[in-house]
């Protein structure tokens, strides 16, 4: 390899190495935006200000480096979604695109045509009443289309959204005789519950949702009631408790059969909602917080 050669592959190698994603405040203009585009209401459950953006790199499936990663998430959640976009960069997991869902003007079903990676959107659950976990910024749906939405219909239809997702169907990256696939959901299961993200709508029977991350429904009522200290305080207690519990079960880890943290304090103070909880009591709900937890049998789902 002649010089010139070799110094562009150093600086190449140089150049895949810098990602370190950021998190920055909702801008007054973005959130115009968004509020504007439908995608953030006055009767949101989260509002702009405990919204943070997190803009990173990522490669895409041409191969190149892309630097135009953002996505809306709920504050204390913000610097754990940067990292785990970073370790998505640092081993090449393909990401097709991921524009903030405005850009769709709020319609979900244009983003996942579009193979859109998105998370904050005022949004309900698709074909229910019920708000979506992306409507509190503690949801994210990664790649569409080889990660589809799969429901079924009265007669057993499987209907798939995106259509072209339809080439998912089968889930296996490796097949005999024909091309490797990324950008599939299974290969970072782990990455996305270790940090905070436990709940993947691929475990589902019905529909199933393989691009979908999330937390609790619980966990997510209990997050926006706490200011975003006190929130960021108790997502870092969760993060450090799913470590701990994948070291004392490593069994039950490899299985994906834990409860979150959430079980365990609601189990320490003998509650059937914590943010129920919370909200009669905050002190109680933050004392409970404070203290270490200890290895419990609770990590376990039975």
């Amino acid at each position: 390899m002649n010089v010139g050669g070799f110094i562009a592959s150093i600086l190449l190698c140089i150049s895949w190495q810098a990602s370190s994603a950021t998190v920055s405040p909702i801008s007054d203009a973005l959130c115009r935006n968004m509020t504007q585009a439908g995608v953030m209401d006055h009767a949101a459950p989260v509002q702009c200000q405990r919204l943070s953006l997190v803009t990173f790199n990522y490669v895409g499936f041409d191969g190149k480096q892309h630097n135009d990663g953002h996505l809306v998430v709920l504050d204390a959640v913000a610097p754990y979604v940067g990292h785990i976009f970073d370790s998505l960069f640092s081993v090449k997991f393909p990401i097709n695109k991921a524009i903030t869902i405005e850009h769709y003007q709020g319609d979900d079903d244009r983003s996942m045509t579009d193979n859109n990676t998105s998370a904050f959107n005022y949004r309900s659950i698709s074909g229910q009443r019920s708000l979506s976990l992306h409507a509190y910024g503690l949801a994210i749906d990664i790649n569409p289309v080889q990660n589809p939405f799969v429901e079924f219909s009265t007669t057993n239809t499987a209907i798939f959204k995106p259509q072209a997702g339809i080439k998912y169907a089968n889930r296996m990256k490796y097949r005999f005789g024909k091309t490797e696939r990324g950008g599939m959901a299974e290969e970072v299961i782990e990455l996305f519950a270790k940090n905070g993200f436990q709940y993947w709508g691929g475990f589902w029977d019905t529909p199933i949702d393989y691009q979908h991350f999330q937390v609790s429904r619980d966990m997510a009522n209990l997050m926006i009631a706490m200011d975003s200290q006190q929130a960021s305080m108790f997502f870092k207690r969760y993060v450090d408790w799913y470590q701990s519990c994948s070291r004392f079960y490593p069994q039950a880890h490899s299985q994906h059969k834990f409860n979150d943290y959430v079980e365990y304090l609601k189990d320490k103070l003998g509650v059937s909602s914590l943010s129920q909880t919370y909200i009669r009591s905050p002190s109680r709900v933050i004392q409970a917080i404070q203290v270490d937890f200890v290895r419990s049998a609770i990590c376990v789902k039975r």
